[in-house]
């Protein structure tokens, strides 16, 4: 055997070895094709405080009920444990308080949040809204939303992150397969999402790393890691199960949200001008004094 035949023996040797599904005992990669709905209930209104009392915990149910039902609900954060504040520090903390107290009196459109401005949500929020779809190829996923006609697109095939100059609403995702697990490193964020409807900041440094672990045909663990060292005092994780759709005839509709919300958004405007002018003042919040941290 030349030296140019064995040369050419070691390389195609070495892309088999790096092959999925090869003879040197890769597994191939899951497929996660088709459509899922994440199992988050009311995680997008509130990481911390869960539902809204008089919206799906407190129809038909005495207040007793409806305290029982926030003390038991789902904690998504789950480090650090149990839950379920979100480690900020003292600035961010009182900047949330401030736009709480805004969202009860809205006097001008940032006042709103960014879900009813139907602006971009963000990561993770975008995970846990409502249901979409993944399309998987060799060398990029691809995720569908059904809410506000979001879109991901995350690249598997190395290639470098953008500029840390550019900036972006979803992030810039970059993937790779550890195993059964789909790694996604976001970066390049702005600051304007919010992870739920309670204010929940952060910065432009912003880093989330997600995990997507298949764990089997109709399951997926959803696990987020988020630092931002500008907003948090440490890096902290949330996590719940995502469901396959098995429904046959389940179409993904488009919400065909646009930026402003008009109508919506005007009368938002109005009710809290009018409080404001009647001297009407609170804060939305279901627990008095639950974000009053010291």
């Amino acid at each position: 055997m030349n030296v140019q035949t064995l040369a050419s023996a070691v390389t195609v040797a070495a892309a088999l070895a790096l092959a999925p599904g090869s003879a040197a005992g890769q597994t191939k990669t899951p497929d996660i094709h088709g459509y899922f709905s994440p199992d988050a209930p009311d995680a997008s209104h509130s990481l911390e405080e869960g539902a809204e009392p008089e919206n799906s915990i407190g129809r038909g149910r005495t207040p007793a009920q409806v305290a029982e039902g926030l003390k038991n609900r789902r904690v998504l954060i789950v480090n650090p444990a149990p839950g379920p504040k979100i480690p900020y520090q003292p600035w961010a903390r009182a900047k949330q308080r401030e736009l709480l107290d805004a969202l009860f009196t809205p006097m001008k459109i940032t006042d709103i949040e960014p879900e009813d401005r139907c602006a971009p949500m963000g990561v993770p929020r975008m995970n846990y809204r409502f249901d979409f779809e993944i399309e998987q190829s060799a060398g990029m996923v691809t995720i569908l939303y059904s809410w506000n006609h979001a879109f991901r697109a995350i690249p598997l095939d190395g290639r470098p992150h953008a500029p840390a100059s550019i900036k972006l609403f979803n992030g810039d995702s970059r993937g790779h397969w550890e195993g059964n697990t789909l790694v996604v490193d976001v970066t390049n964020f702005n600051d304007q999402t919010w992870f739920d409807a309670h204010g929940t900041i952060h910065t432009d440094a912003l880093h989330v790393v997600e995990r997507w672990t298949v764990v089997d045909a109709n399951t997926i663990n959803y696990e987020a890691t988020l630092d931002d060292p500008k907003a948090f005092t440490r890096p902290w994780t949330i996590a719940f199960p995502i469901r396959r759709i098995k429904d046959a005839k389940y179409e993904l509709y488009e919400e065909a949200c646009f930026e402003g919300n008009g109508t919506t958004i005007e009368g938002m405007l109005e009710a809290g001008r009018y409080l404001t002018a009647k001297g009407v003042k609170g804060r939305h919040e279901h627990s008095p004094g639950f974000y009053d941290e010291k």
